[in-house]
């Protein structure tokens, strides 16, 4: 009982560690969800104070572009508030072209939407379009976040234009020159770092969360280990003392039996006794008969010789049986045990299977709220870094001429970081997206291949490389992630070559049996290239995301490719390994089940 006790406070105090931890990180996702009610209300604000023409509908329309989830901030605020004294109905659209019947458009510059096709596609419709994060005047409203608050700016020429009206206040707070808005760049950029420093923590959160629920979980498998020790111990001396009890117990009713058959003996013994003396007294009486009585007692001996001959094979039989009685007693016991255990261990069997299965759980839905996490995290950053880049764009523009060499170099540095952080951005975008899709069709691996070459011709004709196959299998699988493995291996193998080297692959396939299960089947690809190597110390750590051997200088990539490649070969139940000796080349393997199920 105080074992139990000890587990179930232990198994509390894990509980309370989670639960804080997950506070701390709730708390931080709330400074987000507050930023995205102030810009719906923002939006929302900035409406009172325009004038429509005449309108006809019952409802106020605000569409939103693109598969932006501000629409559901949106859609909460409309509950609440009117717009020019009328309900407000949210529609969504997710082409230019769609848009239609709208009172405001908003969009946002980080879903790459062409401002001028949309101006020209809303023109002479009353369609007030407000955007968020575009470039000075790209609109006829844009807004933008600094900090905690959000600006925005007019271009009245367009409002004009289009036939609307603006309130005095909403004109006096608008950011009238770019260089007001080149003072918001040095607030959005504290903006981004305190976004990195806020994931940065988040990731720092998990971590340690996660060793402590390792280190709890540790604990508590060792006092569940000494419980049960115990707990077998004093049930071996119980059956050992249950065992002893029977023993005794049979011992003393055999010892009565013997007993009461002595007694018996000794009664007919007695009985008999009396007859001599009865036969005796007889003879004496008789002496003529005497002859005759010797007779009959030598036939009377001869019997009772016959009887205690008798009783003692009786008396055999009887140890005998109940020998055989008790070996049947003993062989019941242990068979009784043995199902006892039995059953015990199917029960603990069920409960541990109980248990993995509530911890495969688990560990499915924190897999999918680290790349949900990744997802969101991707998205939020892009927000800032389109402000970086517009900024950016901005500067150049309007005031390189004013700057010397040095200052436009720097530029052109600051440029090229937001775009390689764009890029990063949209890999950790693609690498969550991996395994979304989990449909499987027939992909014919030669086809695959094929259209690979022409896709990547240039890349082969300017390394001049060699890339032969041999006849590879029709496979079960997702396609597009198939594509996806195939294509980083073929491009690694043609980008880490000596520069004085033309680069060849050979693509091979074989039959092998999957390690794991025998039974099953599997495809085993190798890709043999020629190229620099790797160390074996390394041929690990190339498979975890953002790891490089190389500086960009030297092999431009993002360090996630065969990252990439590791997630979609375990999507497909499959391994990926490589070997690899310095500057004689790698042969990277992955395998693939000849008959998958998707999931």
């Amino acid at each position: 009982m105080k074992d139990f006790k000890l587990l179930s406070a232990l198994k509390i105090v894990v509980a309370l560690i989670i639960f804080g931890s997950s506070a701390q990180i709730q708390a931080q996702t709330n400074v987000e969800q507050v930023a995205r009610v102030q810009r719906a209300i923002y939006v929302f604000n900035i409406a009172q104070q325009v004038n429509w023409s005449p309108q006809s509908g019952d409802t106020f329309k605000i569409g939103v572009l693109g598969p932006d989830r501000t629409i559901i901030d949106f859609k909460s605020i409309a509950q609440k508030r009117q717009i020019q004294s009328k309900p407000v109905e949210i529609i969504n659209f997710l082409s230019v072209k769609d848009i239609a019947d709208v009172d405001i458009l908003y969009v946002n510059k980080k879903y790459n939407f062409q401002m001028p096709y949309i101006l020209q596609s809303s023109e002479g419709k009353g369609i007030l379009v407000m955007s968020e994060g575009y470039a000075f005047n790209a609109s006829m409203i844009n807004i933008v976040r600094v900090g905690n608050t959000f600006r925005h700016q007019i271009n009245e020429e367009l409002l004009r234009i289009n036939d609307f009206v603006i309130a005095p206040s909403l004109k006096f707070y608008a950011i009238k020159t770019s260089q007001k808005w080149q003072s918001l760049f040095i607030e959005a950029q504290d903006s981004l770092n305190l976004a990195k420093q806020i994931a940065k923590r988040k990731d720092s959160l998990i971590i340690a969360h996660q060793r402590e629920i390792n280190s709890k979980n540790e604990i508590i498998d060792t006092i569940q280990e000494i419980v049960k020790l115990k707990n077998n111990s004093i049930q071996d001396l119980l059956d050992e003392d249950e065992i002893q009890k029977q023993t005794i117990e049979e011992k003393q009713e055999i010892a009565k039996e013997l007993e009461i058959e002595n007694e018996s003996q000794l009664e007919e013994l007695e009985r008999r006794q009396r007859i001599l003396v009865q036969n005796a007294e007889e003879i004496e009486r008789n002496q003529d008969s005497i002859d005759n009585q010797n007779l009959n007692l030598s036939v009377q001996k001869k019997v009772l010789d016959e009887q205690s001959v008798e009783l003692s094979l009786r008396e055999n039989i009887n140890w005998l049986l109940g020998i055989i009685a008790f070996l049947f007693l003993v062989a019941g016991f242990i068979i009784y045990k043995n199902y006892q255990s039995k059953s015990k261990l199917a029960k603990q069997l069920v409960l541990q299977n109980a248990k993995i299965l509530a911890q495969a759980e688990e560990l499915s839905q924190k897999n999918e709220d680290l790349e949900q996490f990744a997802y969101i995290a991707s998205h939020d950053l892009q927000e800032p870094l389109n402000t970086i880049s517009s900024f950016i764009g901005l500067i150049r523009s309007d005031y390189s001429a004013q700057f010397d060499d040095l200052g436009n170099q720097s530029l052109e540095f600051i440029e090229e970081a937001s775009e390689r952080m764009a890029k990063l951005i949209n890999v950790l975008l693609e690498y969550s997206r991996i395994g979304k899709t989990r449909s499987f069709t027939e992909v014919d691996c030669n086809k695959l291949v094929q259209d690979l070459e022409k896709d990547i011709y240039a890349l082969i004709k300017r390394k001049n490389a060699t890339i032969t196959y041999s006849n590879l299998p029709t496979l079960m699988g997702s396609e597009i992630e198939l594509r996806l493995l195939f294509q980083n291996l073929i491009t690694n193998a043609l980008k880490f070559c000596a520069e004085d080297t033309s680069p060849t692959l050979h693509i091979d396939v074989s039959e092998t049996a999957n390690l794991e299960n025998p039974n099953e089947k599997m495809w085993q690809f190798s890709f043999k290239d020629n190229g620099i190597g790797i160390r074996k110390d390394h041929q690990e750590r190339i498979f975890s995301i953002f790891q490089r051997l190389h500086t960009t200088d030297q092999y431009k990539g993002t360090g996630i490719g065969l990252a990439h490649c590791k997630k979609i070969v375990g999507i497909h139940k499959g391994n990926i390994w490589v070997t690899s000796k310095i500057n004689e080349g790698s042969t990277f393997y992955f395998t693939i089940p000849m008959n998958p199920e998707a999931e």
